[in-house]
């Protein structure tokens, strides 16, 4: 600790002016990345959280004590077992060893179960309840959302809807409503969106709203405020934060001329690895403090899924030490949800040390599926790379895209790229995820698959791309010629839809998720949550996908594009058998055929039955979920 840092705490904190660019000499273009699919703060803070040292510290959690599966019948209601990804009913379903064994007429059911299982249970369904195949969360992001349950709660989000109101006024309310009881820790946030608050004008212009350390001063001066935005990737400090820092930090003690000067160039806004390290190095050991219960936040964010009716979990950004940690906890727990996901690789030597991808032929729970490259970064964080300029302030017009090449123009794909993505996908034979936002991010990943496409020569891949948010009709069957499938954010469309068409892009918004256009072309799609860039909810998901309502527009209703609205039935299949297949899961979940696992979902109202006649909200996302199970075993009851 630097003597100084003591002395200064006991004068008054100055008021400094900033200036509202960006801090340009430590600025960091390559490998910037504004979504949850890489988190810096977790790869700053990897080698301590996930110490030896560490793993054996964190609490084990919850006890509880797993249950056997049952043997039973279940009929009456409405059953849809996505047989081939068809919504038909049957009348009746058995289930026995954790795991479906018939599935058709109530009398053909009754007669295999009297035969094979005697003394098995029976349930009936009453009314309007309705079973259906356990839901499907294809993209998420499962340690960094527990890790930060910790921290203060600042995102736009109450449960499934926005916050109303949400703004400065009621994000400092949050946060002087929870300020920590220990006056030596700072004050730590998560999920800060300035794209969902109302728009400010600026010199004659509509712009998002900012954040920096004078805004935050405003909120609270007297204690140290550090506030992780929405995509992970940008740390907001008030004043008291900086100065904490600067006196605390030998690295930015080093490289500033002085506090006023560490204060004035970052303005408050610490983006990417190179400017967040030396805070959160700082307060490191409350970090690591509060993760001890990663455990205990893993079952709570589980038993949050259940409750929406999802029993799968795709991890899209897994890495060695995410994956050891979610072993152990399966381990150790009774099971709430199957989990996969893509292990995130992010240069050529990551590319080359791969091993050759390994088939999968039986479950086993944080399975690798595919690799994951992320490529460029969010749109709502004007940070997704794009062919045009973003219509707002934005740092970098054009976004960012990861993986530049010195010489080549910013509208061609560089060639390191190209090698990365075939050495992955043609040399090693894995299948692969991109993380594409931005239209020109879009037309590379594209470009690169192509490249990578035409030297392969071995078995069929289900190769993704992730978010996919603007997309042409050219592209789409450019994708659907090489069999690459979307996986849409759909919040983009129901959370942001309304600041992507009124201030970030305008009519460019008209392109974003396309899935009715996919869908027309035989594409398969399916809709993810980013989670924690938006909530968990397979049910609230399909709704957006039907309605395509702007939810941040409160004075009407509005659609974005209503071209692009898909059926119920299209959307129930986005979350469950096309889930499932383009997990690799589709030979255990995504639908209750004989053989496959007894996981599925009881909602107190069937999905399908709902209209947007007869109410254009639909409000999908609040059908209760009346039970969720998992092999045969109930994890979740809720309320009826």
């Amino acid at each position: 600790m630097l003597c100084c840092y003591s002395g200064y705490l006991k004068t008054n904190l100055p008021n400094i002016n900033l200036i509202t660019r960006m801090e340009k000499r430590h600025a960091h273009v390559h490998g910037c990345t504004h979504c949850a699919c890489n988190n810096p703060v977790l790869d700053i803070l990897k080698d301590d959280l996930f110490s030896p040292e560490n793993l054996a510290k964190m609490k084990p959690g919850p006890g509880q004590t797993a249950q056997q599966p049952q043997t039973l019948m279940i009929s009456g209601g409405t059953i849809r077992p996505m047989t081939g990804g068809s919504t038909d009913t049957v009348e009746a379903i058995g289930i026995a060893d954790g795991n479906v064994v018939v599935t058709g007429s109530q009398t053909t059911v009754a007669a295999y179960m009297d035969q094979n299982y005697a003394g098995y249970q029976s349930k009936e369904l009453t009314g309007t309840q309705t079973l259906l195949p356990g839901l499907i969360e294809p993209h998420v992001h499962i340690v960094p959302t527990a890790m930060m349950t910790g921290w203060i709660d600042v995102s736009p989000f109450n449960g499934q809807d926005l916050r109303s109101p949400y703004d400065l006024a009621s994000v400092g309310s949050i946060i002087n409503s929870n300020i920590p009881k220990d006056p030596a820790y700072v004050i730590l946030g998560r999920g800060l969106d300035p794209s969902l608050m109302p728009f400010v004008q600026i010199g004659g212009e509509t712009e998002l709203q900012t954040i920096n350390n004078t805004v935050l001063d405003n909120i609270n001066s007297e204690r140290s405020i550090m506030l992780l935005s929405a995509s992970m990737h940008t740390l907001y400090l008030n004043t008291r934060a900086l100065t904490h820092v600067y006196y605390l930090s030998k690295e930015v003690h080093d490289n500033y001329s002085s506090v006023e000067d560490y204060i004035t160039q970052t303005g408050g806004q610490l983006q990417e690895s190179p400017q967040m390290t030396p805070a959160l190095t700082v307060i490191m050991p409350q970090i690591i403090a509060m993760g001890l219960d990663i455990n205990t936040y893993l079952t709570e964010l589980f038993k949050t899924a259940n409750s929406r009716g999802a029993t799968f979990m795709y991890d899209a950004g897994l890495n060695g030490a995410f994956q050891k940690l979610l072993t152990n906890y399966v381990d150790n727990h009774p099971a709430l949800v199957r989990i996969g996901g893509a292990l995130i690789c992010a240069s050529q030597n990551d590319a080359n040390g791969l091993g050759n991808y390994p088939q999968l032929d039986t479950y086993t729970p944080v399975y690798y599926g595919h690799i994951k490259v992320v490529s460029d970064g969010s749109n709502q964080g004007l940070t997704g790379y794009q062919s045009t300029p973003y219509l707002c302030d934005a740092v970098y017009p054009e976004g960012i895209f990861n993986f530049p090449e010195t010489g080549i123009p910013g509208n061609v794909v560089p060639p390191n790229y190209e090698t990365m993505i075939s050495t992955i996908l043609a040399s090693k034979g894995w299948p692969l995820m991109i993380h594409a936002n931005g239209d020109q991010a879009v037309t590379f990943a594209i470009e690169a698959y192509q490249y990578a496409l035409a030297q392969y020569s071995g078995a069929e891949l289900r190769n993704r791309i992730e978010h996919c948010s603007l997309l042409t009709g050219d592209k789409i069957t450019t994708m659907k010629q090489m069999g690459v499938s979307p996986s849409f954010l759909i919040g983009h469309v129901g959370y942001w839809g309304y600041a992507f068409s009124q201030v970030i892009f305008g009519d460019k918004a008209q392109s974003l998720d396309l899935c009715n256009s996919a869908l027309a072309a035989g594409m398969r799609i399916t809709l993810h949550s980013d989670n924690e860039v938006s909530p968990l909810g397979p049910l609230r998901m399909m709704e957006q996908s039907i309605t395509r309502i702007m939810e941040e527009n409160t004075a009407s209703i509005e659609v974005l594009n209503a071209a692009e609205c898909i059926t119920p039935e299209q959307a129930l299949v986005a979350v469950t058998y096309d889930a499932a297949w383009q997990c690799y899961a589709d030979q255990w979940v995504g639908s209750l055929n004989p053989g496959y696992f007894a996981d599925f979902v009881i909602l107190a109202q069937d999905p399908l039955s709902l209209t947007t006649q007869s109410s254009q909200y639909m409000k999908m996302r609040n059908i209760p979920v009346l039970e969720t199970w998992l092999g045969g075993v109930p994890v979740y009851t809720g309320e009826s």
